[in-house]
């Protein structure tokens, strides 16, 4: 199977995601104020004036850096593909052969992923040749033009891009089965993953992994997760608004959350609607609910209509002025609520059963206005934020 480099091994793991905790606790900026909700901004190659946003904490793929201590900015890179549009499989094919992965058919490069232009070549990154690639040709510059962190896209444990092999000196060579769920893949890429935080670090660097949940692989997941300084969850609570996150995969979230403590997170919610327009009172209420309930001390959230990235994007009520927490947050069975000193938020996170819950005692107000006295029902996959209504 692999060929080049042996597994991290979760014990190394954990190891090195703790120096990797250490280091995020010292560079990772607080939020300007906790009165407010921490913001990320997806991308900014569409704005006018970049650094100069209201609560922006984390920057996503910045067109340049930021130079600010106050925002974490990031260099976008694909992961295990070559940034660089110009060398295409058939340019590897020609100038460095044993550097592209196919998938098993030995012929098809596995590119996981197309664009209208087409696809980033996917590189063997088990190969000693082609990390010192990326970490030359992109990682190292990057950190020298001041870039804080870099930011690592589609970061997930399953094998969705069908890698199998690659071809060495004419001779196929096979790394993985090329199923989905692959433990020689994963821990490939805890590997690689392990390896790019280390040399980061070591140069003074944060790393941040937009890294999906695999509920089939828990341990596994969170070993990914931990070794990231700023975890991006674009999934989010909204999941890209194909479903609202639920039940089990809701509340491992919730755990994955609370448990970076210092470490960075960031939620990414696309929403169901196209353009200016914003999402009603229900989808902005379970989205700012679920974030409210589940943020550790440096957590940003991001909404935004899907697939319309950098730009500015302002919602009405996605920034309640709940002022700071005055307490963790409570879980019983599938609801879960957290008070707030001007504000309380409650989440049902379960698929099919409502639930009741009892504000603190005082008058209320949801995210529309509406007065809220006495107990409230939610149904399933619903949240609602209130504000406190005297003065």
């Amino acid at each position: 199977m692999m060929q080049r480099h042996s597994s991290f091994g979760l014990a190394v793991i954990a190891s090195l995601a703790g120096a990797t905790a250490a280091l995020a606790q010292q560079s990772v900026p607080h939020p300007e104020t906790v009165d407010r909700i921490p913001r990320a901004q997806i991308f900014n190659g569409r704005m006018q004036s970049p650094a100069n946003l209201p609560n922006v904490g984390f920057v996503w793929g910045s067109k340049t850096p930021l130079r600010s201590n106050k925002v974490i900015d990031s260099y976008y890179y694909p992961n295990q593909r070559d940034l660089n549009r110009a060398h295409t499989a058939e340019w590897y094919k020609a100038n460095h052969p044993s550097w592209i992965t196919y998938q098993c058919d030995q012929q098809t490069p596995s590119f996981g992923y197309t664009y209208s232009w087409g696809a980033y070549a996917p590189l063997d990154t088990s190969n000693p040749e082609v990390r010192q690639y990326i970490l030359k040709t992109y990682i190292e510059p990057a950190l020298a033009k001041g870039y804080h962190s870099i930011a690592f896209d589609n970061v997930a444990l399953p094998n969705t891009d069908k890698r199998c092999g690659v071809w060495r000196d004419g001779k196929w060579v096979q790394l993985f089965s090329g199923q989905s769920r692959d433990p020689a893949h994963t821990a490939q890429k805890l590997d690689y993953i392990g390896w790019l935080a280390k040399e980061i670090h070591q140069r003074g660097g944060l790393i941040a992994l937009n890294a999906k949940i695999d509920p089939k692989q828990p341990d596994e997941t969170k070993a990914l997760i931990n070794l990231a300084d700023i975890w991006v969850d674009e999934g989010g609570f909204s999941d890209s608004c194909r479903r609202r996150i639920t039940g089990d995969a809701w509340r491992l979230k919730r755990e994955l959350i609370q448990q970076r403590n210092n470490r960075a997170y960031v939620s990414i919610n696309y929403t169901c609607t196209n353009g200016s327009a914003p999402p009603d009172n229900a989808e902005m209420s379970w989205i700012v609910a679920s974030f409210l309930v589940n943020r550790n001390n440096r957590s940003y959230l991001a909404v935004l209509p899907q697939k319309d990235t950098g730009r500015w994007v302002e919602y009405p009520n996605l920034d309640p002025p709940v002022g700071p927490p005055t307490g963790p947050s409570e879980l019983q069975g599938t609801t879960a609520w957290r008070n707030y000193q001007r504000g309380y938020a409650a989440v049902n996170f379960s698929d099919r059963d409502s639930a009741t819950i009892q504000p603190p005692a005082g008058s209320w107000r949801d995210l529309s206005g509406q007065a809220i006295n006495g107990p409230i029902e939610l149904k399933p996959r619903s949240g609602v934020v209130l504000l406190r209504a005297e003065g």
